[in-house]
């Protein structure tokens, strides 16, 4: 029986095609003003170290900038990206130049599951403050309320096993008592070694795989 929903957010509840063709160029365009304005900040700091420990080598401001903008053309899923990208993306949601598109089919049955009481984590490689960001801010106003955790590349790898073993034990459920969905046939294989129930979510340019159930709208899934 199916206790809790695990969600991957592009291509599955929101369109790819926000992350890769607004969110993505934002960061970019807003990189270098941002780390020139912020580079100080001890938060801001820490980040530059961790990307200075990725490349092997102390980064300074031009360095950095140059580092940032090839992981994003490479979308890299690597957490001081993810981190870096969060804090810019933060601005434009404030700003309101940026709102979240959901699939109104998605945004539906996430929250009639909460309505029912069955609670619904995201699991992205946004980090954590990137993916409450993008639900304070959608097409349907602040939805934050209708999660109940959040999960990004410091809990692991999405294409590694034990990261969904540790998001299950952080839930504190067995992890075949959760429904994992994606798009990404990588994630969902690694989630059903683990136990997950998984499905695909075929959308936009997706490949649907022969390898696990599909569903085309959340208004074909049943608990």
């Amino acid at each position: 029986m199916v206790k809790a929903v695990l969600l991957d957010i592009e291509g599955t509840i929101a369109p790819l095609s926000f992350v890769k063709e607004i969110m993505f160029p934002y960061s970019k365009r807003k990189l270098c003003e941002f780390l020139e304005e912020n580079w100080d900040k001890p938060v801001i700091q820490e980040i530059i170290r961790d990307a200075s420990r990725e490349v092997g080598k102390e980064l300074n401001l031009e360095e950095a900038v140059e580092t940032f903008s090839r992981w994003i053309d490479e979308d890299r899923k690597i957490t001081p990206l993810k981190e870096l990208q969060g804090y810019i993306w933060e601005e434009g949601f404030k700003s309101g130049e940026l709102r979240a598109p959901l699939y109104e089919d998605a945004y539906k049955k996430i929250k009639e599951w909460n309505e029912k009481g069955v609670p619904v984590y995201i699991y992205s490689s946004g980090s954590v403050k990137a993916q409450e960001l993008f639900f304070s801010h959608t097409e349907y106003g602040n939805i934050l309320n209708l999660f109940s955790g959040f999960f990004d590349t410091k809990i692991g790898s999405k294409k590694e096993k034990e990261s969904y073993l540790r998001i299950a034990e952080k839930i504190g459920l067995n992890p075949e008592e959760i429904l994992f969905v994606s798009d990404n046939p990588d994630e969902l294989r690694v989630a059903r070694k683990a136990g997950f129930k998984v499905l695909q979510s075929v959308r936009e340019d997706v490949q649907p795989s022969e390898e696990f159930k599909k569903i085309y709208s959340f208004e074909e899934i049943e608990l």
